[in-house]
This record gives C-alpha cells, structure tokens and sequence, in this order.
C-alpha cells in the first residue's frame, strides 16, 4: 500500500533528525543540506506562526512515506517560491543546473529536455532546499509516461459558490463513478475545490491511451451537467461560470497535472490537499484547517485512501455503461 508509513508521534524524532550547526546558517533533513533554514516561505501557517524552509523539509519528512507511492514514477512539476509566497514564483518541469541527484531525471517522448521526477522520500527533503513548495505529479501509471495510471476529476467553483454545493458536487461525482462501476477517493486542493480521483489498472488487458481516458472523463462530466445544468458546466468559461461547478477533466491528458496529494500550495494559510474519507465529505469540512502544521498529525490517525491501490480498476466496461448515459 502507498500509505503504509505512519508519522505518528514523529514530532520529537523529526526534531531530532533536523540537526542545526552552530550559527544557524544551514540544517540537514534526511541527509540533505538544508541552506538558510530560518528562511520564511509562509508568513502564517493557520496559527499565527511563519513557516521556514526548515518546517518544510520537516513537513515532507512525516508525510513523505504516505505520500510517495503517488509521486514515484511519473514525471512532477515544481512550483517554486525560493523568497516565499509574497516572492517571485515560477514552475519548473526540467531539470536545471545544480539539480540534486535525489531527484530522478526522464526522458519522456516529445521532449529533449529530461523532466524532474521523484521517487524517494530524500528527494522530498530536495525540493524543500530549493523552496519547493507545490507539487504536481502527472496521472500517468507508474514508469509508464504514455498509460493513464489514475483520472481526477477537479470540481471547480464560481468564486461565489458556496463550499457546501462543493461538497455536494464531490458527492454527485462519486455517485456518477459508482453508477459506472468504478471507486473513487477525494481530497481538498487547498483552495475552494475539491478533487475526486480514480485508480486505473493499466495492466496489458486494462490499459487505455491517453485519448480514451480523456474522452471518458470528458463524458462522465457531460453526463453529470446533462443531469444539473443549472449546477454544473464544462465550460471553463469564467464569464459562463457564474454560480456555477466547472466539472474540470483536462487533468487526463498525457501531459496534463494535477496538484499531488499532501502537497502544500504556495497560498495564504501554507495549506495541503488533504486526503479524506467519504464520511469527512460533509457540511463541515473547512479545507483551511489542513495545513503544513496540522496535517502530520491528522494524517497518523487518519483512514482516508485505505484500500487506494487495490481499488484501481478498467475504465473498459466502463466507457461501455457510460455510452448509454449520455
């Protein structure tokens, strides 16, 4: 299972494992230098207190064994705010000069330039040095660039739109995929939406291109709009899209991402797209509650994605059921 590490209790060990030379000019985190450790890269993570870069490579340090298992193998951007959020910030896909050898460099067809990839806990503690603060994975199968490995569903509201028909909306998209036959786990973007996400099998007999795994979300969003037009539109629109979800599917392309899970967003708060239970999608979720200081410990007690990995499944028969919705 992905999630098989569990940070409980970890406060005093993390503490422990950052050590800090005299004069307080670097730290090191899981073997990695960390420069300029008391370096603000938020100015209040949701209790008042700025989070430094050290915080960081501590955050990536407890939730990096849950967190992995959905970044190795495939291809991750970087957003990066060496100066903090309040700076300069900027996206990074490639590999740059000086780049860790913690970090894997792929090759990916239709590029020359390698793409940044991470597969160990360590390099977590990398992308904290450079002041990485977002992650975004593609949706690819692991080591499999052109094989779609899982479909999100990213629901996204009209700055007017209440959070509660957000939740409705994730509840809505659930129903739609069970119809379908296929599971689905959801998790807060760290903003106002929310996405829904699927596991694909991407066995020889199960594997899709990237094309029909497109077309298939695409459908599912058109078939859940046909049902609620008055909720839902596919058009991203900002000037249609008022009072209304737009039921985003174009995070299932071959090169397309989406914001990994647990990965902080470089925004007011130093919040984290948090994975939840089906039972915590309810009226009173409060996404800024799950942030870079909090998360460790909810994630040490937390059941939500159990069962992630085995619930991956052929969108096939899928795409068979959901030609007579819509």
């Amino acid at each position: 299972m992905t999630q098989s590490a569990n940070p409980s209790g970890k406060t005093a060990a993390r503490k422990a494992g950052a050590t800090r030379p005299a004069g307080n000019k670097t730290a090191e985190m899981m073997g990695v230098v960390i420069s300029k450790p008391d370096k603000e890269l938020w100015p209040d993570g949701g209790d008042g207190e700025g989070v430094t870069k050290l915080d960081l490579a501590r955050y990536y340090e407890a939730v990096g064994g849950w967190m992995i298992g959905h970044l190795k193998g495939r291809p991750c951007s970087v957003v990066r705010a060496p100066d903090g959020i309040k700076g300069e910030k900027f996206f990074q896909r490639h590999a740059m000069p000086g780049t860790s050898n913690l970090l894997e460099l792929v090759k990916v067809s239709g590029d020359r330039k390698p793409y940044l990839q991470i597969d160990r806990v360590e390099g977590l503690a990398a992308i904290a040095q450079i002041g990485g603060l977002e992650l975004h994975p593609w949706n690819c199968a692991p080591d499999a660039p052109d094989i779609p490995g899982r479909l999100v569903f990213d629901l996204d509201p009209a700055p007017e739109v209440e959070f509660s028909d957000v939740i409705e909306a994730a509840r809505d998209m659930r129903q739609h995929l069970t119809d379908l036959g296929l599971e689905s786990f959801c998790k807060t973007t760290g903003g106002k939406g929310l996405h829904v996400v699927t596991p694909l099998a991407y066995g020889a007999r199960d594997k899709v291109a990237w094309k029909e795994a497109k077309a298939f979300a695409q459908g599912v969003c058109a078939w859940m709009a046909n049902d609620d037009p008055e909720r839902y539109l596919l058009n991203m629109s900002k000037k249609l899209r008022k009072g209304k979800i737009f039921l985003d599917y174009l995070r299932n392309d071959r090169m397309a991402t989406a914001v990994a899970v647990l990965s902080p967003r470089a925004r007011e708060g130093a919040t984290v797209s948090m994975p939840l239970t089906w039972a915590q999608v309810r009226d009173d979720l409060d996404p800024k509650r799950y942030t870079v200081r909090t998360v460790p410990a909810l994630l040490a007690r937390t059941k939500a994605w159990d069962g992630y990995d085995d619930a991956a499944s052929s969108i096939k028969a899928a795409m068979k059921k959901l030609a007579s919705k819509v």
